[in-house]
């Protein structure tokens, strides 16, 4: 059970904000080639436009595992899979809503069987749900005017999808909560009218969606904006909820679920007024930053020569473990959200080391601070992000490989100032690499 999560959890990463702001893809995205249709997608692709027109433009889910314009997948008994798109008319004729078709492979051809109209302004995600003997097809809608997204579940009989279950949410997750081999619904619910925030299992049986257990939540979180599934350090199954506390700070609550009670709030307890968070600035939210499925949660340390008041501080990430109402910290980190990486601080930089960014683009220097007008007392590391098409053309002669990503195509590169004399804040390439990990 642990390692399908992680397979999840591997494929979710993308979704990660840890920097004390919203999470810039802008300095990967400017390295990579745009992503090009594979020959079954352009089929797929082509039938589509044969039953609707070429005015269209497909939409990509925002978040999520499937992010392709195409998901192909079996949701039916047949031997052969569907594909399913979303798109949108662009004719001026034509209203812009979302549109999910569906296509079938018959004769060694793809064709359009189905197509539904939705409501929302953008498809948040996808997700192709197990539910006993069956595949069903959950879609999230968000819309611009409000947080409140919507989720739809259907059921394909071979010729229509059937809608079994709409809902408005907040926040949500499908996962196999009560271990009963069928996925879960775990849904945040807007504000109801009692003035509260709740999350509400509903649970799969005999064609329908159930309410399966509800819990109150910490009425001090304004919004949740991130959730998390995974485990605490005990193995216990859990779910990392990081919210908005008023308007300038996060935190996160944590809710788990018990074979008796069902969902039960780990962090919160409304009879005694108790609570356990970590507050910290804006943005930062819960990571699997080992792989295991534990999930930590973040605090934020300023680095050395920065202070809260200066514009663009640079925070340390503190990586802590909950359990038995306590926080327990695991780790510190270097998040560089804009270029997708996180470098764990060895214990003797804590307090001792700060970053900045050299006139170099998408690098950052590492190094030992002193404070003062010349605060930088030695040259630690330097790390660059780069086309690997740049670097193996020997641009950057000084640097080391130590990770790719996008396919191969940008490369992680380090450098180590050699030192003058002994420094016990000095790494080595083999640290460098160890220390190292990207987050999607």
């Amino acid at each position: 059970m642990r390692g399908a999560f992680l397979r999840r959890a591997l494929g979710a990463a993308a979704a990660l904000l840890l920097t004390g702001c919203s999470m810039p893809q802008s300095g990967v995205d400017s390295l990579l080639a745009p992503p090009l249709l594979n020959e079954e997608q352009n089929e797929i692709y082509a039938a589509l436009v044969r039953e609707t027109g070429d005015s269209i433009k497909l939409l990509y889910p925002q978040r999520g595992e499937n992010r392709s314009a195409f998901l192909v997948i079996n949701l039916d008994a047949e031997v052969t899979s569907e594909a399913v798109a979303f798109y949108q008319s662009t004719a001026s004729t034509v209203t812009s809503a979302i549109h999910m078709a569906v296509l079938d492979k018959r004769d060694g051809a793809w064709q359009s069987v189905h197509d539904i109209s939705l409501e929302g302004t953008q498809v948040e995600d996808i997700s192709v749900m197990r539910a006993g003997g069956d595949s069903l097809l959950a879609v999230g809608l968000g819309y611009s005017s409000d947080n409140t997204s919507l989720l739809k579940i259907y059921s394909f009989n071979g010729s229509t999808m059937d809608e079994i279950y709409s809902q408005s949410y907040q926040t949500k997750i499908i996962s196999d909560l009560n271990s009963d081999d069928t996925d879960d619904v775990l849904l945040i619910t807007p504000v109801s009218e009692d003035g509260n925030s709740y999350g509400r299992l509903y649970t799969y049986r005999n064609g329908r969606f159930r309410p399966d257990s509800e819990v109150l939540l910490d009425p001090a979180f304004t919004r949740y904006a991130n959730i998390t599934d995974g485990y605490l350090v005990n193995g216990q199954r859990a779910i990392y909820l990081d919210g908005y506390r008023g308007s300038t700070l996060m935190s996160t609550e944590i809710l788990g679920y018990e074979e008796e009670a069902g969902l039960v709030d780990l962090t919160y307890d409304p009879e005694a007024g108790q609570r356990y968070a970590i507050d910290r600035a804006l943005g930062a939210v819960c990571y699997d930053t080992n792989r295991d499925g534990v999930i930590e949660v973040p605090g934020l340390t300023l680095m050395p020569g920065y202070t809260e008041e200066v514009s663009g501080a640079v925070y340390l990430t503190d990586w802590y473990h909950f359990l038995n109402g306590e926080y327990e910290k695991v780790k510190s980190s270097y998040v560089s959200s804009s270029q997708g990486y996180m470098l764990d601080f060895p214990e003797r930089w804590v307090g001792e080391v700060s970053i900045r960014r050299t006139v170099r683009a998408n690098e950052t220097l590492f190094y030992e601070y002193q404070g003062g007008d010349s605060p930088v007392k030695s040259e630690l590391l330097y790390i660059l992000m780069a086309k690997r098409s740049d670097w193996e053309a020997g641009e950057f002669p000084d640097y080391e490989l130590i990770d790719s990503a996008g396919g191969g195509q940008i490369v992680y590169l380090a450098k180590i100032p050699e030192q003058e004399e002994y420094n016990p804040l000095a790494v080595n390439l083999t640290e460098v690499k160890k220390n190292f990990n990207r987050y999607y």
